[in-house]
């Protein structure tokens, strides 16, 4: 599976490109929304994409909006990265993403979502 790592901490972004790697994924990991917005409009479509839900100049909201105005990206699933409470007014609406891993997370659990997302398993 093609996985897109859109996480502004470095240190996190590494640890889940190893994780996935060590899982056989091909990942790909920018540090900024705007960056991760543009390389899922001008490159290959990833698989999946995993989004930190706070960043700078671009929010993981936001690039979870284009994607899903984008007939090319609406139908990409998405993991949530967060440290956010889910029912804060910031948070993406219900259903426009398939799983939420909470801040500090478990390699296990991501992995976990991961391989539940790939089935097709809605874990949000």
């Amino acid at each position: 599976m093609n996985v897109l790592i859109i996480e502004d901490e470095p240190a996190i972004a590494m640890v889940l490109e190893e994780v996935l790697r060590e899982e056989g994924h091909r990942t790909e990991a920018l540090t900024d929304g705007a960056w991760g917005l543009r390389r899922l409009k001008e490159g290959e479509r990833p698989d999946l994409v995993l989004i930190d839900l706070f960043m700078p100049s671009l929010s993981g909201r936001d690039v979870l909006a284009a994607m899903r105005s984008d007939p090319r990206l609406a139908e990409i699933p998405v993991i949530l990265i967060t440290g956010a409470v889910p029912q804060s007014g910031l948070f993406p609406p219900e259903g426009s993403y398939q799983a939420l891993i909470p801040k500090p997370f478990d390699v296990e659990d991501v992995v976990a979502a991961v391989n539940a997302v790939s089935a097709g398993r809605r874990t949000a």
